[in-house]
């Protein structure tokens, strides 16, 4: 290497050395600033808590009972102090932990918490922020914060906040506010008419149900007395007295007569119950309207076709006796004129003669016993609203001492039997009916009739069964028309069991049997409790 190449590679490590030493006399100047700015950090965070504890002698106090989370922190969002409750709601192990609660913050949250914190620097305080963060632990909650600056000597020194966990209150607001949009949904779809009112009868409240039923707005009807604006003429204060129970907590149903917009009258099923405010104290009254103007005119009709029909039933039955006592009359002049001609001419008249003349007044007693079966048919479907207890015991036994029971017949009561509510000539008709069908129709050598009862919930069942000639099953529906006798027989006229099952309908009851030819019947009949 040459002389001259020697003397340039000097200057080159020269400078490179001036060089690194002025680079070093750089980072030491920068380093010293760095140092001298940690360390005036550190005083000022020294001196904010020195600051704090001169200025407010009763913090510790504070922090001690306190029950929400609460907080001191610098301008930058380094966690200075915290309570206990601070320490769980942020995910925490202790009141040493460090932390800036920017890390906490959610990223779509950032800015608005910047924006809240310039708000905080300007205002001094900010109230109601609420915002989501992320805890220590990974745990996201939704939380309220109240905050303010720390002063010292007018100077912004730090920031002290109340923190308060509403993750829970919040859910459940939403909860509230979903199950209210969803019955003010069906409130306002319903076709049930809803109105609110206060203590004052100054409706609050309706919904679209109630307008339609009305014929009034929402706007005409609020702020109006329902009782003034709603009552028909002649309606009597029925709104007052009713407004009056809800004062005292009752709820109840009634009916009003109303008057619309239109000036038409209807009828409205009212359910009426107060509403009370968060102390339970009585605020107005909340009531659920129906229509039912149709309903009620129906029941007028029905009144009034109840009365045409007890009127008719009231004359049929006067011209049932009336024709019964004119027809029977002539009837027994017949029967009288026989009589005589048959004494008139005994000896003179041969036997066919005498035979024919038997054969009239079979005819007019049976035509006699059809009359008054007719009457006892138009009788039995009288009202029997005047029902009274009748023991079915006594009334069954008074019944066999009547009857004539030939001495190879049999009758068996088979458990105890019960007192009912009815008509008792009515329902001995029942049982003299059926009981007389067992004895007459009985061809058996040695015949047996057994009368029982079963207990249900709502009735009584009743049965008579025999073991006489049976019926064929195609007569089972027809042997309880009118004038449908299978036996030809003087004393049968084919109305006896109509007779039977009208009354058995007449007490709420229903009336069928089983039976097979030549083994027996058994009619079974049902009495309400």
């Amino acid at each position: 290497m040459s002389q001259k190449e020697v003397e340039i590679l000097k200057r080159t490590l020269a400078r490179e050395r001036a060089a690194r030493k002025a680079a070093e006399q750089i980072l030491e100047a920068k380093s010293a600033e760095l140092y001298e700015a940690n360390q005036k950090l550190k005083a000022s965070n020294s001196e904010l808590i020195s600051t704090i504890s001169k200025s407010n002698s009763q913090l510790q106090g504070v922090f001690e009972t306190i029950a929400d989370a609460y907080l001191i922190m610098d301008l930058w969002g380094n966690i200075l102090r915290m309570n206990d409750a601070a320490v769980k709601l942020l995910g925490f192990e202790s009141t040493e932990d460090e932390c800036n609660l920017m890390t906490m913050v959610v990223p779509e949250e950032e800015e608005k918490v910047a924006k809240s914190f310039q708000e905080l620097l300007t205002k001094g305080s900010i109230a109601n922020f609420t915002l989501p963060i992320l805890t220590h632990n990974k745990e996201v909650k939704l939380v309220h914060i109240n905050a303010s600056i720390i002063y010292e000597n007018d100077q912004p020194v730090g920031a002290q906040g109340i923190v308060r966990d509403i993750t829970l209150e919040d859910r459940y607001q939403k909860a509230i506010e979903t199950e209210r949009l969803k019955y003010l949904g069906i409130v306002s779809n319903m076709n049930l008419g809803l109105v609110e009112v206060n203590n004052d009868d100054e409706i609050l409240l309706v919904n679209q149900s109630f307008e339609e039923m009305s014929g009034y707005s929402q706007d005409e009807l609020v702020g109006r007395k329902g009782s003034t604006l709603l009552k028909a003429d002649d309606e009597d204060n029925i709104i007052e007295i009713e407004s009056e129970k809800r004062l005292q907590g009752v709820s109840n149903s009634y009916e009003f007569k109303a008057k619309t917009k239109d000036g038409e009258e209807k009828y409205w099923l009212v359910s009426g119950a107060p509403n009370f405010d968060i102390d339970g104290n009585v605020i107005g009254s909340i009531g659920i309207h129906l229509d039912i103007t149709e309903l009620k005119n129906l029941e007028k009709q029905k009144e009034e076709l109840l009365k045409k029909l007890e009127k008719s039933n009231d004359e049929l039955h006067e011209y049932a006796h009336i024709v019964s006592h004119d027809l029977k009359s002539p009837l027994r002049s017949i029967d009288a004129l026989v009589t005589w001609l048959k004494e008139d001419n005994v000896g003179v008249l041969n036997e066919t003669s005498l035979q024919n003349i038997d054969h009239i007044q079979s005819t007019l007693e049976k035509m006699e016993q059809l009359i008054t079966d007719i009457l006892h048919y138009s009788s039995a479907g009288s009202d029997t609203s005047e029902n009274t207890p009748v023991n079915i015991a006594t009334l069954v036994g008074d019944l066999l001492g009547m009857l004539y029971i030939p001495d190879n017949i049999e009758i068996k009561v088979l458990n105890d039997l019960p007192v009912v509510l009815g008509d008792k000539t009515k329902l001995q008709q029942v049982f003299q009916n059926l009981l007389s069908n067992a004895i007459k129709f009985n061809d058996k050598a040695t015949g047996l009739i057994q009368i029982d009862v079963e207990e249900f919930l709502t009735h009584y069942q009743f049965s008579i069964s025999d073991n006489g000639m049976g019926i064929e099953p195609k007569f089972h529906e027809k042997i309880f028309k009118v004038f449908h006798s299978l036996n030809k027989r003087k004393d049968s006229t084919g109305i006896g069991l109509s007779i039977v099952k009208k009354i058995v309908n007449l007490h709420g009851g229903e009336i069928w049997l089983e039976s097979r030819p030549n083994e027996g019947t058994k009619f079974y009949f049902t009495i309400k409790k």
